[in-house]
């Protein structure tokens, strides 16, 4: 079996094309959007995104406003600004550009362990301040559930942009503009590694909103599945995001599955050992990364749109 390279890029570029169309019309408009995004700036990795971003944006006439914080920094501080933004009626989405876990540790000075609760805590205290109608990449807690529930979309609900960039790369992996029926009808199962409230439990949530069979696991349960042998040998489709490098190889995958790795920065999947045994596999980077971005600014248009109907 021939492994499909399933190009972000090159998909993006496709979505990227759209979208400027719905930009000339609003410059036809004089309509200007505007997203004010909050960077933490010990993060490279945000740093690099927060960049692809602007540049995609001011491509698309979209003001990206970026205002950069320590993550040490006064959370009062960090919640003050995020309330001012929510009130100028000029800006369109509001993103906190989530910084790595382990950066936020280190820098805050805790141990590993006291770390992961402390950072939870921080970043649900943050995202619960934003305007839900300004939430461009649907990180406020009550969106979870508006999801779970399906019909998000008529709620003028978003999806969180890695989840769209993950549902729009599957539909180019099975060809098809109708994900859930194609993963229904076929009785597909997805598994999802990562609990993360960017990935895993948004998608979890839709997917089970669609009656699509899927699971989502963490690194205990993977754990338990490797010592059972089970592996991932029941999974159709594979989404992994936990950030270690070369945690999945192709002897724990079943021959013909999808592969979507949004490990960063070098990816969860040991990409050579799956050619051949997976139908198809993102590669990193130039994979999720590309259509995050593109879906994000997706996201703008679509509440500018939900504005323009209140």
């Amino acid at each position: 079996m021939k492994t499909k390279i399933l190009d972000g890029y090159q998909l993006a570029f496709y979505y990227q094309k759209k979208l400027l169309d719905e930009a000339r019309a609003l410059r036809l408009s004089e309509t200007k959007l505007v997203i004010a995004a909050i960077l933490f700036h010990e993060d490279i990795g945000s740093q690099l995104y927060t960049r692809l971003k602007k540049e995609l944006a001011e491509d698309l006439g979209i003001e990206y406003r970026v205002f950069s914080f320590s993550v040490v920094d006064d959370q009062q501080k960090i919640i003050d600004k995020l309330q001012k933004l929510n009130k100028q009626t000029d800006i369109t989405g509001i993103i906190i550009q989530k910084p790595w876990r382990k950066t936020w540790i280190k820098a805050s000075g805790y141990s590993m362990e006291e770390g992961k609760d402390k950072f939870g805590k921080w970043w649900r205290e943050l995202v619960s301040v934003l305007d839900i109608n300004k939430d461009v990449d649907g990180l406020h807690p009550s969106n979870l559930s508006t999801l779970q529930e399906g019909g998000w979309r008529a709620k003028g609900r978003v999806l969180p942009a890695t989840c769209q960039a993950t549902i729009r790369l599957l539909e180019k992996a099975f060809e098809t503009e109708h994900l859930f029926a194609h993963l229904r009808d076929n009785s597909l199962k997805t598994v999802i590694i990562g609990k993360s409230d960017l990935l895993g439990q948004p998608l979890y949530a839709v997917l089970s909103s669609k009656k699509c069979s899927v699971e989502m696991i963490g690194s205990q349960e993977l754990k338990t599945r490797i010592e059972d042998n089970i592996f991932l040998k029941d999974a159709d489709v594979i989404v992994t995001a936990t950030g270690r490098k070369n945690l999945i190889n192709g002897s724990m995958v079943k021959e013909g599955s999808v592969i979507i790795d949004v490990g960063e920065p070098n990816g969860d999947v040991d990409q050579d050992s799956v050619m051949n045994i997976a139908a198809a596999v993102t590669p990193v980077p130039g994979g999720v990364g590309p259509m995050t971005v593109v879906s994000l600014m997706e996201n703008a248009f679509w509440l500018h749109q939900m504005k323009s109907m209140i």
